[in-house]
Parts: C-alpha cells; structure tokens; sequence
C-alpha cells in the first residue's frame, strides 16, 4: 500500500484507537486472553470484554459504543466453535459481525474487519462477509499469526494508545481468573485409591505327604493356576484341599496343614504354623491379591508389560474395548468416554504413503495396600508400540515418546482414563470382584476413595458440569495455549528429535 494510502487509512481512522476481538465463548477464550494480552503489550488498547469472559451477562450497548465509535480494527475469531448449528455463525459473533460491517463502510475502511483462523475451519465456511477478506491464519503456531496482525497493524497505521498498561491490567486480571491456582470453592480430591471390602475370612496351608517336593514351594506356587504364596515348606491359598491340589499338580502331592482366621494371620498369630511378622503377612496376603488381579486383567483381554521392578502393567491392546473407547459416569452423574489407545505422530513410507509413527496404549499397575485403609492402588502406566502389538524396546526411546506425549495431559484426562479404566473392569457394577478361589472372592469398591476439600484449584473441572463437548474444548484450548505461546514452548522439547 502506498504511503497515501496509509496517510488517508490513519486519517479515516480519527481518535478509532480500540482493538476489538470477536471470539466464541467459551470455546475460544484462551486464544482471545492470549492474543489480547499479546497486543496489550505490543501497546495497543484492545477492548476487553471481561464480563463475557468471567461469565457475566452480555452488554451490548457497551459493545455497540465501542464498535460503532472507538474502535480502529475488527479481529474475528473463526473457528469450529464460532459456528453453532448447520454451519451458522453463533448469535452472539454474528451480531458483532454485521455490526462491524456497518462500520467498516462508514469509515471506508476496507481492511476494518481482519478475520483470525483458529483452526481448521475451511475458508469457504466463512461467512459471506469475510469470503472475500484476507485473513490470518493462526491454525498452525499462534506466534506467526500475532506477528502477521502486527504487520497489518503497522500497514494501516493503527494507532498505539497510552491507555494499554489498562488494557493489559484488565487482561491479566480475567487471565488471572482462569489461572489461579487456588479458590475458595470446596472441591472433591479424587485418589487411586480402590477400597477393598471383603476378602475371605480364612487361609488355608498345605505340606507335601511325606517327601519333599521336586521343586521349592514357591515355585510351585507360581506354576498354580489359582492364587497362591509359599510360606516356609508349606503352601498356602485361599483354596481348599481338592481344589488346590487340582491347581498345584498330580505331580505335587499336598495334604492339610491346617488353617487360620485371615485377621488373625495379618497380626502375626500363627498358633503352630510358621511364626510371621504382620509386615510379612500383609506382603503375602497383598500378593494373592496381586495374582488375581493378574488373572482378571488377562480374562479381560489386557496385555502385560513387565516393568524393570517385576511388577506387571496390564495395557490396552487396540481391539479392547472393540470401539477403543472406555465409557464412565464422572462425579455430576454425565457419561463420559476416552480412548484407550491412539496414535503418536506420523511418518511416511518409501511409497509415500502416511503411517502412524507410534501407537500409545493406556495400562495400570495394581498394588494392593492392606494396611489401615486396605485399598487398591492403580497406577497409570502408558506403554508406546510400533505395531499396535510390541512394546518398545528401546526404553530410552519408549519413555521420550511417552513423556512427548503426556506432556500436555492434564488432571480431568488422567482422571477420566483413570474412571474409565475401573469402569471397563467393573463392567459398570459397584464391585469388582476378584476370584481368590472356586468359592471366594476379594471384592474392590469400583468408586475411588475421595475426599471433599474446604478449597479447590479452579482451572480443574472436576465439579463443573459440563458437556464432553465443552470438556474437550476447554482441554484443546489449554493444550493449545500451552503449545503456541512461546514461554511454554521455548519449554518443550523437539517432539520428531525425541521420536528419532
């Protein structure tokens, strides 16, 4: 543009010194804080409509003040959440819209509307207002599309107020609101925490008639197809005589012991079986508990993974669930879903076809905990493979792509894979029961142990009733904040250095 042009677009413009976004709500709030803050510090006065943020009603004769005589540029947001039902721009945004296409021509400003793509929202969506528009594209790194808004700035000679240490104040303080990390609101902390509610009330233990075995008790309890632990010479299970002999082997002969109240054992009371501290005790009685963990995960259809201390983490295969999805009620009583698996990166093939590089499996490791509370304790694992089947070998390889990966996950995910998962092995009941033998169970409570706060973090939805839609777009739209803005992504390392 010619520097006549640009004289005559600052004259048109007149004391016009605001800076007007346009942006859904909620769904677009943290690019707009983003890009305002941003602007503010560039020193431009950008209108800020913080009641709209912080939840407040809209004001609308503010707005068309604002538009119709401060303001010198019209940003507007276009994205998948700008756009309600059959394609059409929300009320709100449509309103500002054709509000700011009245002014563009009073004020004979071609360029007065400057549309700002968030997404992947293709251009022939826009509306018939801004098909014609050049636009900024701010789908692939904010920090480009804020310097391309700064050159048009600077093109159009848009004025830089002194007012913009108020508009960054104001900015900060609606930031500050979605940020902080303590409230005063009570707030429900969810553990790992599984309580186990009954277990059998007697344990049994069986030596060899006569002659040693062939092989050490314990191994012999780890060849059995039921839980068992070795204890001394003896074996002991929650099984009775025939069935434990069914579980130990024809070739291992076994016979009565004797047997003991289960309470009694943990406290260390063995009357004239092997003596045991309680410390002892409950590291068996959790391991028989461990076994059949085991054997639910495998009925299930999970995988293990051996982790470098022995324990097992049982993961998700692509085809369990069938549809990939793990479905679970959160604490305002919603139906929810989240995947058990997915993709990590692509890469291209020699025939130039694109592949997925990785593949990320969700699993846990089981810990029973018998002390004072007995729980269950489940720990998210995430185990990455090539093939959908193998676990990386390589485990400096495995734990950069996982922690590439799980970076940016955030408390509602872990929660909900974490409920998702108990769900899956619950099959939707109250209790998960694990068979210790033909007729005895360990039963989990398949509803955490919580714990109601006096004070909560506010950015964690955990209370908020919300939408999967709202859900996942306040959880996109914190990612994307995270990954575009570039005092978090100076933080983040080169996701395709890692993978290589």
């Amino acid at each position: 543009m010619s520097d006549k042009l640009s004289a005559e677009g600052a004259c048109r413009l007149g004391t016009r010194d605001k800076i007007f976004i346009s942006h859904a709500t909620p769904g677009d709030n943290a690019f707009a804080i983003w890009l305002s803050s941003r602007l503010s510090m560039a020193g431009f006065d950008v209108w800020c409509d913080a009641k709209k943020l912080l939840g407040g009603e809209d004001f609308w004769q503010e707005i068309e003040r604002t538009l119709r005589n401060e303001t010198a540029k019209f940003l507007i947001v276009i994205s998948h959440s700008a756009f309600g039902s059959e394609n059409v721009l929300r009320d709100g945004i449509a309103k500002e819209l054709a509000l700011a296409d009245i002014v563009k021509k009073q004020i004979s400003d071609p360029h007065f509307i400057v549309p700002v793509r968030l997404d992947d929202t293709s251009y022939g969506d826009f509306s018939i207002e801004l098909i014609r528009t050049n636009g900024v594209d701010c789908s692939e790194n904010w920090a480009n599309g804020l310097a391309r808004v700064l050159e048009i700035f600077d093109r159009d000679k848009v004025p830089q107020s002194g007012a913009a240490s108020e508009s960054l104040a104001a900015w900060r303080s609606v930031h500050q609101h979605h940020t902080r990390a303590i409230s005063d609101t009570p707030e429900i902390l969810q553990s790992n925490w599984l309580p186990v509610t009954e277990y059998p009330e007697t344990l049994y233990f069986y030596e060899s008639p006569g002659v040693r075995w062939t092989l050490e008790p314990r191994v012999i309890a780890s060849q059995c197809t039921i839980p068992a632990f070795a204890h001394g010479r003896l074996l002991a299970s929650f099984a009775q005589l025939d069935e434990m002999q069914a579980a130990a082997g024809s070739e291992f002969p076994i016979r009565d012991r004797g047997n003991l109240p289960l309470k009694d054992y943990l406290r260390g009371r063995t009357g004239d079986i092997l003596g045991v501290s309680p410390f002892d005790a409950r590291n068996q009685i959790s391991s028989l508990v461990r076994q059949a963990w085991d054997l639910k995960m495998a009925k299930l259809g999970l995988w293990n993974y051996a982790l470098a201390n022995g324990q097992l983490t049982w993961w998700f295969p692509r085809n369990v669930p069938e549809d990939g999805q793990l479905r679970y009620t959160d604490f305002n009583g919603k139906e929810r879903k989240r995947a058990s698996t997915g993709i990590k990166g692509q890469k291209e093939l020699p025939d130039g076809q694109q592949v997925p590089r990785n593949y990320w499996h969700l699993g846990f490791t089981a810990q029973p905990m018998l002390g004072d509370p007995k729980v269950m304790r489940l720990q998210p694992r995430i185990v990455i493979t090539e093939d959908g089947r193998t676990p990386l070998a390589n485990k400096t390889r495995l734990n950069s792509v996982r922690r590439s990966l799980t970076k940016m996950w955030f408390n509602d995910k872990w929660r909900g894979l974490f409920l998702g998962f108990v769900n899956f092995v619950a099959k939707g009941e109250a209790t998960i029961r694990l068979p210790v033998s033909s007729g005895e169970d360990v039963a989990i409570s398949s509803q955490p142990v919580s714990f109601p706060l006096s004070c909560g973090i506010s950015t964690d939805p955990i209370d908020q009733n919300l939408s999967d839609e709202l859900a996942e777009v306040f959880e996109e739209a914190e990612q994307a904040m995270r990954l575009t803005d570039p005092v978090f992504s100076s933080l983040l390392v080169d996701e395709e250095g890692e993978d290589e």
